[in-house]
C-alpha cells in the first residue's frame, strides 16, 4: 500500500507495508496492478534470473552485430529493447532490483564483441599466454561496460518515481553516460550508423552523441509501443502508435530530412571547391619488420618505389602513414637529407609529402626525449611543417609515472615512453596559386571529437584534414574498421573532406558528409606475408570549415546531463528522501581544494601529480599550477551547493547513499576535467584521478557511517 501524498509531502499510511521476507529473492520482479503487456510465456521467462540473463546478453549480441565490420546497422534501432525488457515491467516499473548487474551483462558482451582483438593483441605484442590475456580482456570490457550499468540503474531509478516516458528518459540518460564515463578506447553507440550517411548528418550540430539519441529513441518507442499495444483493447491498439511515439518518429524524420539536406549541399560545395590530388601509400609492413637492420631499408626502398608511382599520376600531396619512416629525425628537422643520402625521403619524385616518423630531442649523454611526429616536406625538400602527437596511448605510447618511478620503466621495457606534443597546427599547401591549410592528426586523434574542435581553432583552420595512422598492431580484425568509422564523423562535425594513410589498413577518403568513396583493404602481414603494397589517388576538395559543432561543441551532451540531474532531484523529491547531493559535492570538493592548496604551497608536490597524469613532460609545472587553480571556480559551485544541501538535507536514511555519492564524485572529477578540457583525450588521466577520488569517498563515507553508529551507541537512551 503506497503512502498518502499531501501536496509535495508524504504522509505515512495507517498499515505500512510488510517487511519482505528473509526468504524472498531480491530479484524477483515486483507485483503490478495491471495485467501484463507482455505475452504470457515472456512474461514468464523474464521473471526468471537466466530468463533475464538471456534478454540481456541478446542486447549486447544485437549492439556488436551492428558495429563494423559485422555492418548490421538496423540492429542498433532495435537492439536496446530486449536490455528494456529486462529492466521495466509493462507499468514502466522497475522489474528487478539489480539493474547494475543485468546493464553489466549487456555492456561486457556488447564490448566483448566490438573488442575481441584485445585478447590477440595481447598475446601476439604483450607475450601473454592466453591464460593471462583473458582476464586482462574481461577487466577491460567490464569497465568499458560502466556506460551500461549506469543506463540501467538510472533509468529504473527514474522511472520508479516519475512518469516520464521511456522514449524521451533512455535516450537522455544514455547521452548522459556516455558523456560523462571516460573510456580507455572511445567508442559511441553511433559507430553503428558509420556507413549511413543520412543518419550521421545531425552529427554537425550535436557531435556522435545526437546520432546515439536518435537510436536509443528508437529504441525506447518502440518499447512504449509494444507495451501499449499489449494493454490496448482490440480495436484500439492504434492508439499506441499516437502521442510520443508518434513524436518520437517525427523526430527521426526530421533528422532524417536535414541529412538529406545536408548531404546535397555538401555535394553542392564539393562541386565548386578547389581540388587537391592526394595519394596514400599503404606498404602492408609488418609492425615487426618495421625497424629491423637490414629490413628498414627494403622499407624505404618501397615506400619510394611507390610515390614515384604516385608522383607519374600527377599527385599534388603525398601521405606516409603513422611510424613509416624508419630512421630518427633530429630535432628540429632541418629538412631533407642530402642527395645521396640513404635516409633521404623524396628521392626520384619531388612531391610535396606528408609523413609520420620518430623525432629525438636529445639533451645529454645519453638523455632524450623521442616523439611521435608528422612532418610535411615542399616539394624542394625543406621542412615547413611539423606536429607531434598530442593523445598518447596509455601503456602503448607511454606509462604512467615512468619518469618518476624509474623501476617501471626497467620492469617494462617493451612500452615506449613517448613525449607528449602540448600543440595543434596546421601544414601550409599551395595549390594553383592559392594558400591552404592541412590539419594533421596522428593515430586514434581522429577519433577524438574535443581534438578536432582543438585543431579547428586554430588561427589557419584545415581545409582537408589529413590523418596517419599505424594499425597493424590490430592485424586484419575489425578495429581498422571501428577506427575508420569513428573518425567518420570528425568530417561530418567539421564538413571538411579526410584523407587517411594507415599501414596495413584501412587507408581511405572521406567526404565532407561522411561518404567513403574509395579505401584500401585490411591487411595482416604476419597471416598474409605474401600481401601486396596498395597505392590510392583520389581528388580530394578543399573546403572551409562548417558545422556548428566547431562553435558549441557537446553542448547537446551536457543539455541531456542536465536534464537527467533535473530528473534526479525531482525523483528523491516525489520518493520523499532527503536531497544529500549538495552536501556530498561539496564533501568531494574538499579532496579538489586540498590539491588547489597543497599544489600552490608545495608545486612540486602535489601539483607534480597532475603534470604526470596529463603527461606533460618536466617543465609541466606551470600548466599543473594552472590545472590547480582552475579548480577554485569549482569550489565556489560546490560551496554553493553545499549550503542548498544543508537547507534542504533531512535526518540521514538507514541505507548509505551510494549512489548519490558516485554522482557526487563524477560531478566533481570526470565532468570538470572535461569541461576544463586538461584532459580531453587523455583517458588515462581521466581514470586514474577519477578511480582515486571514488575510492577515497567511498573509503570516507564508511568511515562516516561507522563514526555516526559509534556515537549512537555512546548516547543514554
Amino acid at each position: 500500500m503506497l503512502p498518502r501524498m499531501s501536496g509535495s509531502r508524504p504522509v505515512a499510511s495507517e498499515n505500512p507495508p510488510a517487511e519482505p521476507s528473509p526468504k524472498s529473492s531480491a530479484d524477483a520482479p515486483q507485483a503490478s496492478s495491471r495485467r501484463s503487456s507482455l505475452p504470457a510465456w515472456l512474461d514468464r521467462v523474464l521473471g526468471t534470473t537466466w530468463g533475464r540473463l538471456l534478454f540481456s546478453i541478446l542486447s549486447g549480441t544485437l549492439l556488436f552485430l551492428a558495429c563494423a565490420d559485422f555492418d548490421i546497422w538496423p540492429l542498433a534501432w532495435i537492439g536496446m529493447v530486449p536490455l528494456l525488457w529486462v529492466l521495466l515491467d509493462g507499468d514502466g516499473q522497475p522489474r528487478t532490483q539489480q539493474p547494475f548487474f543485468y546493464g553489466m551483462v549487456a555492456g561486457m558482451f556488447a564490448n566483448g564483441g566490438g573488442f575481441y582483438w584485445i585478447v590477440g593483441l595481447l598475446q601476439r605484442f604483450g607475450h601473454l599466454p592466453w591464460i593471462a590475456a583473458a582476464p586482462l580482456f574481461l577487466l577491460l570490457i567490464a569497465y568499458q561496460a560502466l556506460t551500461f550499468g549506469l543506463f540501467a540503474v538510472i533509468v529504473c531509478r527514474l522511472r520508479m518515481h516519475l512518469g516520464v516516458k521511456v522514449t524521451w528518459l533512455a535516450p537522455l540518460v544514455w547521452v548522459a553516460c556516455e558523456l560523462c564515463v571516460p573510456y580507455v578506447f572511445p567508442w559511441y553507440l553511433s559507430i553503428t550508423q558509420a556507413w549511413v550517411p543520412t543518419v550521421i548528418q545531425i552529427a554537425d550540430i550535436t557531435g556522435p552523441l545526437g546520432v546515439s539519441f536518435l537510436l536509443v529513441l528508437s529504441n525506447g518507442a518502440l518499447f512504449d509501443v509494444l507495451h501499449a499495444i499489449g494493454r490496448a483493447k482490440p480495436g484500439r491498439r492504434l492508439r499506441a502508435f499516437l502521442g510520443t511515439p508518434l513524436l518520437a518518429v517525427g523526430t527521426i524524420v526530421l533528422c532524417l530530412a536535414y541529412g538529406t539536406v545536408r548531404i546535397h549541399q555538401v555535394d553542392e560545395a564539393r562541386t565548386r571547391a578547389e581540388k587537391l590530388r592526394v595519394g596514400v601509400v599503404q606498404a602492408n609492413v609488418g609492425i615487426h619488420e618495421k625497424f629491423v637492420p637490414g629490413l628498414r631499408e627494403q622499407q624505404h626502398a618501397l615506400h619510394l618505389s611507390l610515390s614515384q608511382q604516385l608522383s607519374s599520376q600527377g599527385a599534388d600531396l603525398i601521405l606516409w602513414p603513422e611510424s613509416s619512416y624508419p630512421y630518427a629525425m633530429p630535432r628540429p628537422v632541418p629538412g631533407d637529407w642530402p642527395v645521396g643520402d640513404r635516409r633521404k625521403v623524396q628521392s626520384g619524385f619531388q612531391t610535396p609529402i606528408v609523413f609520420g616518423a620518430l623525432t629525438v630531442d636529445r639533451k645529454g649523454a645519453g638523455d632524450y626525449d623521442m616523439f611521435n611526429t608528422a612532418i610535411m616536406l615542399d616539394k624542394e625538400g625543406k621542412a615547413v611543417g611539423t606536429f607531434d602527437k598530442n593523445f598518447l596511448l596509455i601503456f602503448g605510447e607511454y606509462l604512467p609515472f615512468a619518469h618518476e618511478l624509474d623501476f617501471l620503466r626497467r620492469a617494462i621495457p617493451e612500452i615506449s615512453n613517448f613525449s607528449r606534443g602540448t600543440e595543434t597546427t596546421t601544414f601550409p599547401i599551395d595549390v594553383r596559386g592559392k594558400r591552404y591549410s592541412l590539419g594533421p592528426m596522428i593515430c586514434y586523434e581522429d577519433i577524438i571529437p574535443a581534438f578536432g574542435r582543438r585543431l579547428f581553432a586554430d588561427k589557419n583552420p584545415p581545409n582537408l584534414m589529413v590523418n596517419i595512422t599505424n594499425d597493424a598492431w590490430f592485424g586484419a580484425t575489425s578495429e581498422p574498421y571501428e577506427h575508420l568509422a569513428l573518425a567518420v564523423f570528425r568530417a561530418v562535425e567539421h564538413r571538411v573532406e579526410l584523407v587517411r594513410a594507415v599501414n596495413t589498413g584501412v587507408s581511405a577518403f572521406v567526404d565532407a558528409a561522411g561518404r567513403i568513396y574509395e579505401k584500401g583493404p585490411s591487411v595482416d602481414p604476419q597471416l598474409q606475408p605474401d600481401a601486396k603494397p596498395v597505392t590510392l589517388i583520389a581528388d580530394m576538395a578543399l573546403l572551409p570549415p562548417g558545422g556548428l559543432f566547431q562553435r558549441i561543441g557537446e553542448t547537446f551532451g551536457f543539455l541531456c546531463l542536465c536534464a537527467v540531474m533535473l530528473l534526479g532531484a525531482l525523483s528523491r523529491q516525489r520518493a520523499g528522501a532527503p536531497l544529500r547531493f549538495g552536501l556530498l559535492v561539496g564533501g568531494s570538493a574538499v579532496l579538489h581544494g586540498s590539491v588547489l592548496v597543497g599544489g600552490l604551497l608545495f608545486p612540486s608536490g602535489v601539483s607534480a601529480l597532475y603534470a604526470v597524469l596529463l603527461h606533460r613532460g618536466e617543465n609541466a609545472l606551470p600548466e599543473a599550477l594552472v590545472f590547480a587553480a582552475s579548480w577554485q571556480l569549482l569550489l565556489m559551485l560546490s560551496i554553493a551547493a553545499l549550503g542548498l544541501g544543508i537547507f534542504c538535507g533531512r535526518k540521514p536514511s538507514k541505507r548509505p547513499p551510494t549512489m548519490e555519492l558516485i554522482g557526487a564524485v563524477c560531478a566533481t572529477t570526470v565532468l570538470p576535467v572535461t569541461l576544463l578540457g586538461r584532459m580531453e583525450g587523455n583517458t588515462g588521466a581521466v581514470v586514474i584521478v577519477s578511480g582515486l577520488t571514488v575510492v577515497v569517498a567511498l573509503l570516507a563515507r564508511r568511515l562516516g557511517a561507522k563514526l555516526r553508529r559509534g556515537n549512537a551507541q555512546v548516547q543514554p537512551s
